[in-house]
């Protein structure tokens, strides 16, 4: 999955999370890593969720932190909107 695909998901569910009123910071994504994959330097940690019989392994992140990496770390060109309740 490319940076700005990971970026324009965590947007999506940070706003889902705003437009229900549930709080922001709660929003997270769902990234499918390979069998012996290692996390770059800083990258948000996350929770194992499930271990498939092909050795891919599903996490679960925090979409504010993975955001807040690939913005931080200019991995992501993706023009970013988010909604606010008014």
């Amino acid at each position: 999955m490319h940076a700005d695909d990971i970026a324009r998901q965590c947007v999506e569910n940070i706003n889902f999370y705003t437009l229900n009123k549930m709080p922001a910071e709660e929003a997270g994504i769902l990234l499918t890593t390979p069998k012996g994959w290692k996390a770059p330097p800083r990258f948000p940690r996350g929770r194992l969720n499930v271990v498939k019989p092909d050795g891919t392994r599903v996490w679960h992140f925090k979409a504010m932190r993975v955001l807040a990496y690939l913005v931080g770390n200019n991995l992501t060109t993706l023009k970013i909107e988010m909604k606010a309740l008014i």
